[in-house]
């Protein structure tokens, strides 16, 4: 008995540590920024992630990556790239992409779209205890996970970008099928993205 709550204090202490690692080791509310020679340009990168909570909504994550690009000539371009994940059940997301800023709608022009169909599978286990208090594991079967994946690229145009700069909510609307998809960003992530807008 006192072996078994051992190793669920170990494998519980491992899940932590690798948790920790991974969120100190996170790229994502960052702002990056790099010199890009054959473009001429500075490049200014956010990355930030938002899990759906809910239930009826067949979006299970989305993360945005916006690309601030000032050019030689001091042109400013904003680019999304947005990938969405789905349940296997979910229709496809339909082309159209909204960005609605104090409840007003701004229609974004999408540069491009591409979808895919995910499979995992995961083996079913169960833990049994022998006639010497040994644990044992056995398979007891598969579990399939089905989910789709939509990635879309946009300008971000500079009218939505002002309005942004000086707004108090953003939200990304996406439609699939019968469904409407609404994506909040977090606090910080909302921040970090007006701190982009001002970055030079």
């Amino acid at each position: 008995m006192k072996k078994q709550n051992t190793t669920s204090l170990i494998k519980i202490f491992g899940t932590v540590l690798i948790i920790t690692i991974f969120f100190s080791c996170s790229t994502v509310n960052r702002i990056y920024t790099d010199n890009d020679l054959t473009r001429s340009s500075k490049r200014f990168e956010l990355k930030y992630l938002v899990r759906d909570r809910v239930r009826r909504s067949p979006l299970h994550f989305f993360r945005q990556t916006i690309i601030k690009e000032i050019g030689r000539d001091n042109e400013v371009n904003y680019t999304a790239y947005d990938v969405l994940t789905l349940s296997g059940t979910s229709f496809t997301v339909d082309d159209k992409v909204f960005l609605i800023i104090d409840n007003v709608p701004f229609s974004m022009k999408i540069d491009r779209m591409e979808f895919e169909n995910e499979r995992s599978l995961s083996e079913d286990t169960q833990t049994f205890l022998n006639s010497e208090s040994v644990p044992i594991t056995v398979m007891t079967g598969y579990s399939e996970d089905n989910s789709k994946i939509a990635r879309f690229s946009y300008k971000i145009p500079p009218e939505a970008i002002e309005r942004i700069r000086n707004s108090n909510q953003l939200l990304i609307r996406y439609y699939s099928g019968p469904s409407m998809m609404t994506v909040k960003p977090g606090k910080k992530s909302f921040r970090k993205l007006k701190q982009l807008i001002d970055s030079f």
